[in-house]
């Protein structure tokens, strides 16, 4: 039954409507748009995002059980893995599980099951909607005793169903948040942090626990934090002053690797209990014994499926664990236009070898533009991002502060080559030379951990929300440096403080622009502003180890092309620097 969700009438739904459409997201059966309208809905109206979270794991309930009952009439499974296999699910199926699960449909039940499933979760979500006093009370019981659990860092994180978080913001206590993509610290009382990677789905149960019902995380539990606990669907890790790896598949089996230090490790009786701060976790490891099993360094188990004892060993896997959020360009201040768009950069910080840096405009290494070639093909979209006057001298558009202005749309292949070399730009160069953009350092930019070279580019909301691809060379003859393709900018579109930019203008030409001194001499007919467009700036840090750079190597020009396939956007940067070189005596800029 195709039902279309109306915004405006979220809270007219009834129950019974709302989850039908759930349970059509859960076949896949919901297009792009009524699937944009039905996160809208979760999003605005607790009430419904609640009913989600429920509906969700109690239809995996509802899986496993099934799923279960079918090895059962096969013979493959006894009662003991039988026990085992069925902890409650708290996120939906994987795509190999919806793949076993359409062929165990086919063989046990029809449609009318379908429908018996979806009356079955309807009863369930009514007796569980609401919030118990016993919950509100826990999360009242912890704002009273003063605790809180902190994002500290996020990467590219985008949570389903919920509005974005920005560094610093509180987690919500004995909530599901379901982290889409991206990455997200969280950092509690004891001095405990965990990393969470996507896709996962985890609560802050109380001041010292996660629960983690799908994904992973890497705990650090440093002196002082012992005791903290991470509870997954069938498991519960203990630390006991440790980094550890734990990974929840969507059919609940887990992993737990032990970087360092060690952990005790139960098995939990009943999955599907909400534990909250004070609950009892003494939990039976097997049959007649209470005791933990303790990992420690470099042990790791699996739990859940059809392991018929608790805890069978692994493979360990310690590149698995994340010590720290990945180097990166972290955010960028600018001065602010009459409008409040972004104008001139005024700072930047960067994550350089696991220290956060912050440095002025003025301590950046500046770049001249020294090459510049268009595609054979007229570009529609122009060339310069500029005023509306047009710059006496091209290059000062991104050899200024502005973060509106820049020389942009530049060619390229989807491809890359397999390397520039100096006279590939040089005057010499034969007839058309190498379409994209090169630029000089006024000295040279030193590699060392973490970003060595900053971009930005102005992207609007209907083009690729992580930036344009685009590949970066060393201009140079070496054969050991290799080209490296950029896909992902470390501050999207929608990263918290990205800023708009207000005016921004696009001069276009009727013809083809093959050199830098062509885009100088000729005067764009097509001048328009493209502000209602509402581009943002988003930027990326850029590695020299990428390109081969050994550390302390240093780079004096680079290459740019656009990566662009067929018709999609092209890179449109509007300021390029050098980071100074880390020093001793810089590490007193930066903070932890």
């Amino acid at each position: 039954m195709n039902v279309p969700v109306d915004s405006d009438r979220d809270d007219q739904m009834d129950d019974e409507q709302f989850i039908e459409w759930i349970v059509r997201y859960q076949d896949g059966a919901l297009d792009p748009e009524e699937l944009e309208q039905l996160a809208d809905a979760i999003r605005h109206d607790p009430d419904k995002r609640r009913l989600f979270q429920r509906v969700q794991m109690r239809t995996a309930d509802l899986h496993d059980l099934l799923r279960v009952d079918v090895f059962r009439r096969s013979g493959a499974m006894n009662e003991e893995q039988e026990e085992l296999a069925i902890p409650a699910a708290r996120c939906q199926p994987s795509r190999t599980d919806r793949k076993r699960s359409a062929v165990s449909s086919r063989a046990v039940w029809g449609g009318a099951v379908a429908v018996a499933l979806l009356i079955v979760v309807v009863l369930l979500v009514a007796r569980n909607g609401e919030r118990s006093e016993e919950e509100i009370a826990a999360d009242d019981r912890a704002t009273d005793a003063g605790w809180r659990v902190t994002l500290a860092e996020e990467v590219r994180a985008k949570f389903f169903g919920s509005s974005e978080m920005s560094a610093g913001a509180s987690v919500e206590p004995r909530r599901d948040y379901m982290l889409q993509s991206g990455l997200v610290k969280l950092a509690f009382p004891s001095g405990a942090t965990a990393i969470v990677e996507a896709p996962a789905v985890f609560q802050v149960a109380s001041a010292n626990r996660l629960l983690l019902s799908s994904g992973s995380c890497s705990v650090h539990a440093p002196p002082g934090a012992e005791g903290f606990e991470v509870l997954t669907p069938v498991a519960k890790v203990v630390d006991r002053g440790t980094r550890f790896f734990v990974n929840v598949q969507n059919n609940n089996d887990t992993e737990i690797h032990v970087v360092e230090g060690a952990t005790d490790l139960y098995s939990t009786p009943d999955p599907s209990t909400e534990l909250g701060e004070g609950d009892s976790q003494d939990v039976h490891v097997g049959e007649g014994e209470e005791k933990p099993v303790r990992l420690t360094n470099g042990e790791a188990v699996r739990i859940g499926g059809f392991v018929s004892h608790f805890g069978e060993k692994t493979e360990f896997s310690p590149e698995a664990y994340r010590s720290r959020m990945p180097d990166r360009l972290v955010e960028y201040q600018a001065t602010s236009t009459a409008k409040g768009g972004a104008e001139d950069l005024v700072s930047l910080t960067v994550q350089r070898d696991g220290r956060f840096y912050r440095y002025g405009a003025d301590e950046l290494i500046p770049i001249t533009v020294d090459w510049f070639r268009g595609d054979s093909v007229t570009e529609v979209n122009g060339h310069m991002a500029s005023d509306r006057p047009s710059p006496s001298r091209p290059s000062d558009l991104m050899e200024d502060l502005r973060l509106s202005t820049g020389i942009i749309n530049f060619g390229g292949r989807p491809q890359p080559l397999r390397k520039v070399s100096p006279g590939d730009l040089s005057a010499d160069a034969d007839s058309g030379g190498v379409p994209g953009l090169g630029v000089r350092f006024s000295r040279p930019v030193v590699n060392h951990p973490g970003p060595d070279v900053v971009l930005f580019e102005v992207q609007s909301f209907s083009n690729p929300q992580d930036g344009d691809p685009f590949h970066v060379y060393a201009v140079t003859d070496r054969e050991d440096l290799k080209p490296l393709t950029v896909t992902r900018f470390d501050l999207p579109v929608d990263s918290p403080g990205v800023r708009e930019v207000k005016p921004l203008w696009s001069h276009r030409f009727p013809t083809p622009i093959e050199s830098l001194t062509e885009l100088g001499a000729t005067e764009a007919p097509v001048k328009t502003n493209v502000s209602h467009q509402h581009f943002r700036v988003i930027g990326v840090g850029i590695d020299l180890s990428d390109l081969g750079f050994a550390h302390q190597e240093s780079v004096d020009a680079l290459f740019f092309q656009h990566a662009a396939e067929g018709e999609a956007s092209k890179v449109d940067p509007v300021f390029i620097a050098g980071l100074p070189p880390l020093g001793p005596t810089e590490s007193s800029n930066s903070r932890e």
